[in-house]
């Protein structure tokens, strides 16, 4: 379980921050769910009613789809809400400047006198596009995949610009769209069109939750240089923003440990940003000034502790209850395996097979496997963040038992696997962004409607009872053939979640709250 002395010395970081508590005691209605990331359950399984047109009746009839839905008139149907849509954006400069990669590929720009194709060159001239949207080039990122927007360009498949983005998310609204997810590629707040973007979202009542590092929220002249007009500051950013009340921030937070923080936002040879933990401290400290923990908005500010790796996972737990007493959530997963963090379970297996500390923290006797002790952490971490959770009244057994628990530990449930799906810049559609070979739900968007990729979609069927921690990040790692449930597939490719994980988590809680009750005098 946790190290006490780590626990110890985490808690007193962060009670240094001075940053006052909204909450010693949480209130009966208190919940986990976050503004525009995940939802209470009152429309989960509820269907809208759609008045389709006969081209949409037409196609989903030739894809059989026809009889997923519920006829009620002529051309009126129930449909299942989908709820939520991930989606990349860039600025339509960064666009335009990636798909002429394309002409530049036919012109023969990158053949060699061999007449053998130079992925190098390629690879170079399109990271110093991304750089213009990102300049962090973190070794964990989700998005950085330059392989697989390379490939999409070369075979024609044009990147979407904002306007198309948007005219899918008016189509979305139709079928019970509320909320997006900004994922990247990159930070938006080094797009030159942020406000607009902002602006667009706002008009279509809908709430946007934008994932950052949070540098331009926290440093002045990264703020300066976005060239809005009217920014000078971080604060005047910060200050601005908070006038969107439909715009939650989901702050990167894997540490408070500089040493840790700072290199996991890039800084090195690829990019980075000098004393990155500093800024993002002060960008935490000017959005508590500007009232985005603030209850009367809901839950619009949150930490994002993904991945969470060995060296932190302590600091994680004491994070937890740090942050939600003052209104912020911390969403973390520590099986994250997309983008560039893909080969991340290869790394973090390794380290249980040669990290002596681990392996005595986890296996003194050294009998397990190096996925056995991996899996042992992940029990620990879990627990640990859910004895928290049950300390603090958020959560109690009865609950946990019936409903099972959260792939983000401690917090809401993942709404995405079953009342979303992930939309790409080049049209791609996957089930979420902890996307694995196998989890693509159509190539590209542009060759049928939103309408049909939807109701064809695996997050259509699932259902919200799923008791698979997370759908597309899940393997059996220790061979014990663990049942999960009839609706989700397991990828054996580069899943991380062990399939018995909820299942041990469960026991060693219960135990845990049997020996407490025995020890006041209940049994």
């Amino acid at each position: 379980m946790i190290n006490q002395h780590n626990s110890h010395i985490h808690k007193m970081r962060l009670e240094s921050f001075d940053i006052p508590i909204i909450y010693s005691t949480f209130p009966g209605n208190f919940d986990m769910h976050i503004n525009g990331w995940s939802f209470r359950n009152d429309k989960d399984n509820s269907m809208i009613e759609v008045e389709l047109t006969k081209e949409e009746i037409e196609e989903l009839s030739q894809k059989g789809l026809i009889s997923k839905i519920q006829q009620i008139g002529d051309q009126r149907y129930l449909i299942k809400r989908l709820r939520t849509l991930d989606i990349e954006i860039a600025s339509d400069y960064a666009i335009d400047t990636m798909n002429s990669l394309k002409s530049r590929y036919d012109e023969g720009h990158y053949t060699k006198k061999d007449g053998s194709y130079d992925i190098d060159a390629l690879k170079m001239d399109f990271a110093s596009i991304y750089r213009t949207t990102c300049t962090q080039r973190c070794p964990h990122c989700f998005n950085q995949e330059d392989d697989f927007y390379i490939q999409k360009i070369i075979k024609g498949q044009k990147l979407m610009k904002w306007s198309e983005t948007l005219a899918l998310l008016k189509q979305a609204k139709r079928f019970g769209l509320e909320s997006v997810k900004f994922l990247g590629i990159g930070e938006i707040f080094s797009n030159a069109q942020l406000f607009n973007i902002l602006d667009d979202i706002r008009n279509e009542g809908l709430i946007i939750a934008i994932f950052t590092k949070g540098t331009a929220l926290g440093d002045d002249e990264t703020a300066k240089n976005c060239n809005y007009k009217g920014i000078e500051t971080a604060e005047d950013l910060v200050e601005r923003i908070s006038q969107y009340h439909n715009v939650s921030i989901l702050l990167g937070a894997n540490s408070f440990v500089p040493d840790f923080q700072d290199t996991m936002v890039g800084c090195g040879k690829d990019g980075g940003v000098k004393d990155y933990t500093y800024k993002r401290n002060r960008a935490l400290k000017l959005l508590i000034k500007h009232k985005f923990n603030d209850p009367q908005y809901g839950k619009r500010l949150a930490l994002i502790a993904a991945p969470v790796t060995p060296k932190v996972s302590d600091e994680t737990v004491e994070m937890y209850e740090w942050a939600i007493k003052r209104n912020m959530p911390v969403v973390t997963i520590p099986t994250m395996v997309s983008g560039k963090g893909s080969g991340e379970l290869e790394w973090l297996l390794g380290q249980f097979e040669y990290d002596e500390t681990l392996i005595k923290r986890y296996d003194p006797q050294k009998v397990l496997t190096r996925e056995q002790r991996y899996t042992q952490w992940l029990i620990d971490f879990y627990s640990d963040i859910y004895v928290k959770a049950l300390q603090l009244g958020i959560y109690d057994m009865d609950t946990l038992n019936n409903e099972g628990l959260s792939g983000y530990a401690g917090a809401a449930k993942c709404q995405q696997s079953h009342n979303g799906m992930y939309i790409r810049l080049p049209g791609s559609v996957q089930e979420c962004p902890g996307r694995c070979i196998g989890a693509e739900i159509i190539e590209d968007l542009r060759e049928q409607s939103l309408l049909a990729t939807w109701i064809g979609s695996i997050n259509h069927d699932r259902t919200v009872n799923c008791r698979a921690l997370c759908s597309v990040k899940m393997k059996d790692l220790t061979n014990s053939n663990v049942h999960v449930c009839d609706c989700c597939r397991v990828y054996d490719n580069v899943g991380s979640m062990p399939l018995e994980l909820e299942q041990k988590v469960l026991e060693n809680l219960n135990t845990m709250l049997y020996c407490n009750f025995k020890t006041v005098g209940g049994y």
